[in-house]
C-alpha cells in the first residue's frame, strides 16, 4: 500500500522555495545499463473511455485509480485479478477518483459535486471510503463544502483535510465508529493530514499562532506534536511508517528547502534530498537535483544517501519503495521519453517497458514486487494517444 501522497489541494507549499533545495552528499551512481526484460506489464483496461491511471496497489495485487468512462466522465475504480476493473461510482453526478487502497481492499478518494447554481463541476468535493460490502460512503465535512482523503490504514481509518464553515481547513481523522474528527492545529488557522499508520499515528502540517507552518505527528494519546523545522519557518510531514518515523520537507534557513527524517529518539535531521516514501525499516527514497541530471536516491541509516544507478546522462526519480527495499520510479534518457523502472539491490534497475506506446510511469509497489502506474498504448487509426493503468509482476 502506498503510504505517501505528494501535494494535495490543501498543501501550503511555496513553489519558489523549491529552487533553493540543498543537495546532499550522494554517492555517484554507476554508469550501468538498464535491464529490459520480456514484457510483464498487464493492461488493466478502462471503464469504457480512452484513459485510465493506476495510483495504488495492495499486497493482493488489487489496484485503485481513475478511469475515463464511455461518456467521458472520470470515475474511481478498483481492479482485481478475478473481477477486472470495477467502477466505484460517485457520490453525486460529478466525477470521482481513487487515491489509496488498503490490504482489506477498501478504497479512498474524492467525488466531485456540481455547483448547484450552474450544474458544472467545480472544486467542491467530498472524501469517500469504498468497501465491497457497503459501496461508496461519504465521509462528511467539518462544516465546509469540501474534504480530501489522502491516506487509509489497515483498520479502515482515513485521514485528510476538510474545509470549515469559516473558510479555513483542518486535518481530520475518520473512523468507522466515530466518523469525522477535527484534529485541530498548532495554534494557527489551518492544518492538513497526509499519512497514517496502523497505530493511528498521523502526520501532516499545521499553522502556528505566529503564522508559520510546521510538520506534526499526531497520536491518539498525545495529540498533535510540533516536529519543528530545519532552522527556517516552514516544514511539512509527507509520510509516516509503522514505527512512527516521519519524512517531509522543511526550509533550512538560508539554505532553502530540503527533506527531513524525524524520529522520536533523534528529532528532525536533514536528508538533503526530497523524500517521496519511507518503508517500515526506515529506508527512504526520493529525488535529488544535480548539475546535469537529477537522480533517484535511496537512504538507509547505515549507508546514508546513495544514487540509484542509471546510465550516464539519464534523469531518474524514485516515487515509492516496499519493505524489501525495492524501489519504483521513472527514468528519462536524453530522448526525454519517460519509462517506469523497478530497482532491487540484486539486479539493479529494470525498465518496465510500456503497453506498446512510448512512455510509462510507476506510482506504487507492493511487498511482492508488483507495480502499478500508467503506460502509453499505440496510437489508434485516428492518431489518438491513450494511456492505460497497468499491473507489472516480477
Amino acid at each position: 500500500m502506498m503510504n505517501v501522497v505528494r501535494g494535495g489541494v490543501f498543501a501550503a507549499v511555496v513553489a519558489t522555495a523549491l529552487a533553493g533545495l540543498t543537495q546532499a552528499t550522494i554517492s555517484a551512481p554507476s554508469a550501468s545499463t538498464v535491464s529490459v526484460p520480456a514484457t510483464r506489464m498487464r493492461d488493466l483496461g478502462t471503464l469504457g473511455g480512452l484513459n485510465s491511471y493506476g495510483v495504488d496497489i495492495n499486497v493482493w495485487g488489487q489496484v485503485t485509480g481513475t478511469s475515463d468512462t464511455s461518456n467521458e466522465a472520470a470515475h474511481a475504480f478498483r481492479w482485481t485479478s478475478s473481477g477486472g476493473m470495477q467502477d466505484l461510482g460517485t457520490l453525486d453526478i460529478g466525477g470521482s477518483s481513487g487515491t489509496a487502497i488498503n490490504e482489506l481492499g477498501q478504497v479512498i478518494g474524492v467525488s466531485l459535486f456540481p455547483d448547484p447554481d450552474t450544474g458544472q463541476d467545480v472544486p467542491r468535493q467530498h472524501a469517500f471510503r469504498w468497501t465491497a460490502a457497503g459501496g461508496m460512503q461519504d465521509l462528511g465535512t467539518l462544516g465546509g463544502g469540501s474534504t480530501e482523503a489522502t491516506a487509509i490504514n489497515n483498520r479502515g481509518q482515513v485521514v485528510g483535510s476538510s474545509y470549515l464553515s469559516n473558510g479555513h481547513h483542518h486535518a481530520f481523522l475518520w473512523t468507522p465508529t466515530r466518523g469525522i474528527r477535527d484534529l485541530g492545529t498548532l495554534g494557527g488557522a489551518n492544518s492538513s493530514a497526509i499519512g497514517i499508520n496502523d497505530l493511528g499515528q498521523i502526520t501532516g502540517s499545521a499553522d502556528k499562532a505566529d503564522g508559520n507552518t510546521h510538520a506534526f505527528r499526531w497520536t491518539p494519546t498525545g495529540g498533535m506534536q510540533d516536529l519543528g523545522t530545519l532552522g527556517g519557518s516552514f516544514s511539512e510531514g509527507t509520510g509516516i511508517n509503522a514505527s512512527g518515523q516521519v519524512i517531509g520537507n522543511a526550509w533550512g534557513g538560508r539554505d532553502g528547502t530540503e527533506g527531513f527524517l524525524w524520529t522520536s529518539s533523534g528529532g528532525m535531521r536533514a536528508l538533503g534530498f526530497w523524500p517521496a516514501a519511507i518503508n517500515t525499516r526506515g529506508q527512504v527514497v526520493g529525488y535529488s537535483p544535480g548539475a546535469e541530471a537529477g537522480v533517484a536516491v535511496r537512504w538507509t541509516a547505515s549507508a546514508g544517501s546513495q544514487g540509484v544507478d542509471v546510465p550516464d546522462g539519464f534523469y531518474s526519480d524514485a516515487v515509492a519503495n516496499n519493505d524489501l527495499g525495492q524501489i519504483v520510479g521513472y527514468v528519462i534518457p536524453p530522448s526525454w521519453i519517460f519509462h517506469a523502472f523497478r530497482w532491487k539491490a540484486s539486479t539493479g534497475m529494470t525498465d518496465l517497458g510500456t503497453l506498446g506506446g512510448q512512455e510509462s510511469f510507476a506510482s506504487a509497489i507492493n511487498i511482492r514486487g508488483q507495480v502499478t502506474g500508467s503506460a502509453d498504448k499505440p496510437l489508434d487509426e485516428a492518431g489518438n494517444r491513450s494511456r492505460h493503468a497497468f499491473l507489472w509482476s516480477p
